[in-house]
């Protein structure tokens, strides 16, 4: 029995000097790995960004060394952090478009007249005026053509309000002149320009569908110095942030303007050290450009990237949306909505036909490219569908990761072909319109039997589908939180569990993105993308998931967001109070610290990236009134975690921001 226990402590003492020691330890924790086995775990280390153990508070301790930094999480929640596969973060960012908002709930367009005044005549760089927010039925309930209300505020000045869909614009007489919109303009593909419902055969009346809008704002929006300016600035000082405070972790951009040099904004954060999340970008078919030209422009655009920013993905548009009655569909549109719109179209639109998209995702596949495809009607799934089946019948099954995003109104027949043709389906019910209780709001549009299972999760994911959830933001919260227990609760399309909505939002969305093998789960060997949380989502009642906060955020071990009032781990020790302030700053940070200094203390500061580039000793009398100011003028552009510590027996750090 002695021999038993001398061979197991010499064996423990072997694997403590081959073990690799942490930067940092999580201990006392409830961590849900997201593995295959759904594994829960007390603790995890982590060194140089990366997971290297998960298991108990006892197991950990061999990866424990002098300059190991332990947090005790104090028993709460940490999960993967989250990725939204479908978002729209650098126009949901941007101040570039307006801050006019108009009320979708006013019934009389001629009221928009005083809140449009009140938003003044300031046009945007482009010489262009811009709002958003109102119904596309408001306009329709005019006594004359929509052009003519905007023409009384803006006579001569191009004005452009974007629809609370962002389907659909108001535009005035002006701005069509600008863009050569005439009674003799035939409607673009995709698109439609209402003409003489108020007026004569030949009125052109203000209101833009679909493509025909999109032609309009991105001439309203062309790029340039200060639009492109507005753009990082918006994703660095409120988009990137928002999105770290929500947990958010790895992104998908829903539709990438590269010709707006959405790609170089992007790119430039990235070289300035400011992404706090992985990104893949999805360059943008545009549905009036010529294919064959359109074709060897995005393969150029084509990138593999890194860990942090891809270009391998391609958004396209097979239809519009249903309460435009543009969303494709099988079977015509209610008799009555029909008449009331006057639209030249009974069944929706393509912005890309079925034979066209075949075309494109059969030759861009094979690039590396993985289609990111909207498609709301039933006639727009099946389309998809079928595209991407001939693809492979002509390529074989080459590893494409194509999915199929929003996914409204889905043919019972094509529940099963997502697994099948091994589809990601992608879906969004953050929204409340999503919900069951207003999927009757449709009846109008599209009938009762239509109406029922809106955004059929459920049926889907029991068909064995590979699912994931996402935002549409700014359409709505970005709270993974809110998608979580919507996700739960909106039965009968509901998914079955706790753990079936995280892994939508977690290793199905690393899937998608192609990066499973190196986040998605928290295993050994992957990246410490991590988010702790102030509520145990397991064990609550569903309806409580979607009011979560996040306490903190990381990505590869790195601090991008940390909740000060939530935090057990940075805040409040011993009753001392840590700052690092301004987060945004230019030659000089401050810190403010009320706990005891030893004459040891320091300061590190670390790059994004997670290397030092400067120590210093801290005297304790240099701190006035419990603040220190810290020169940082010759650091370059980035991110930066500013770590302090007392000498004594408290570490803490904060992230701040320079920007020249």
């Amino acid at each position: 029995m002695k021999n038993i226990l001398t061979l197991t402590v010499m064996l423990t003492m072997l694997m403590s000097l081959n073990a690799q020691i942490a930067d940092t330890i999580i201990k006392n924790a409830k961590i849900y790995t997201a593995d295959a086995s759904d594994t829960f775990v007390q603790a995890l280390a982590i060194k140089d960004g990366l997971i290297i153990y998960t298991g108990t508070d006892a197991g950990v301790n061999i990866h424990l060394g002098a300059g190991t930094t332990v947090k005790d999480a104090g028993g709460r929640l940490i999960l993967p952090g989250m990725h939204d596969v479908h978002m729209h973060p650098l126009e949901a960012s941007s101040t570039n478009g307006s801050s006019c908002s108009l009320n979708s709930a006013e019934t009389n367009p001629e009221n928009y007249k005083a809140v449009i005044q009140a938003c003044g005549s300031t046009p945007n760089a482009n010489g262009w005026i811009l709002g958003w927010g109102h119904s596309i039925y408001t306009l329709l309930n005019a006594t004359r053509a929509p052009r003519l209300i905007l023409d009384e505020v803006y006579p001569t000045t191009p004005a452009l309000f974007m629809e609370e869909t962002s389907h659909s614009m108001w535009i005035n007489t002006a701005g069509l002149n600008a863009l050569g919109i005439t009674d003799s303009t035939p409607d673009p593909v995709g698109g439609h320009i209402v003409k003489s419902k108020w007026g004569t055969a030949t009125d052109v009346d203000g209101i833009l569908l679909d493509n025909a809008g999109d032609g309009a704002i991105s001439v309203a929006l062309a790029t340039n110095g200060t639009l492109q300016t507005n753009n990082y600035e918006g994703l660095v000082y409120y988009g990137l942030p928002l999105l770290a405070k929500n947990g958010i972790t790895s992104i998908c951009e829903g539709r990438t303007y590269w010709k707006q040099n959405y790609i170089q904004t992007w790119q430039q954060i990235k070289a300035n050290n400011l992404l706090t999340c992985r990104v893949a970008l999805a360059p943008w078919i545009y549905p009036d450009d010529n294919d064959v030209t359109q074709i060897p422009a995005i393969e150029a655009l084509y990138d593999a990237g890194d860990d942090m920013l891809k270009i391998r993905q391609i958004k396209l548009y097979s239809d519009g949306i249903l309460i435009n009655a543009t969303a494709a569909m099988h079977d015509d549109y209610e008799a009555g909505v029909l008449s009331t719109l006057g639209f030249p179209f009974s069944k929706g639109l393509n912005y890309i036909d079925a034979s066209r998209m075949t075309s494109l995702i059969t030759a861009l596949e094979t690039k590396g490219y993985d289609f990111h495809i909207h498609a709301i009607g039933d006639r727009g799934i099946t389309e998809s569908l079928d595209a991407i089946a001939t693809a492979r019948a002509t390529n074989g099954d080459i590893g494409a990761r194509h999915r199929v995003t929003h996914l409204e109104v889905v043919k019972t027949t094509d529940y099963p072909r997502f697994s099948s043709l091994n589809v990601t389906a992608d879906m969004q019910v953050t929204g409340d319109f999503t919900n069951p209780n207003h999927w009757h709001d449709n009846d109008d549009f599209i009938g009762v039997t239509r109406s029922n299972n809106l955004v059929p999760v459920k049926s889907i994911y029991d068909a064995g589908a590979r699912v994931t959830l996402s935002s549409d933001w700014d359409v709505s919260s970005v709270s993974p939180f809110v998608g979580i227990q919507n996700s739960l609760t909106r039965v009968p399309q509901n998914l079955p569990n706790v753990a079936a909505a995280v892994k939508s939002y977690t290793i199905n969305g690393a899937y998608v993105m192609r990066q499973e093998d190196k986040t998605g789960s928290l295993e050994v060997g992957k990246y410490a993308d991590l988010i702790m949380v102030d509520r145990d989502i397991f064990t609550i009642p569903n309806t409580q998931i979607g009011a979560t906060k996040v306490v903190f955020t990381w990505l590869a071990g790195n601090q991008v967001y940390f909740d000060a009032v939530l935090s057990t781990t940075e805040n409040m020790l011993n009753g001392t109070k840590f700052e690092v302030y301004p987060t945004v700053a230019h030659e000089e940070v401050y810190v403010y610290f009320t706990g005891e200094k030893a004459t040891d203390s320091s300061i590190d500061i670390y790059d994004f990236s997670g290397k030092r580039i400067s120590k210093q000793k801290v005297d304790p009398d240099s701190f006035t009134n419990n603040e220190l100011k810290v020169d940082v003028s010759g650091f370059s552009e980035g991110i930066y975690i500013l770590k302090f510590s007392n000498g004594i027996d408290q570490t803490k750090s904060k992230k701040f921001i320079i920007s020249k």
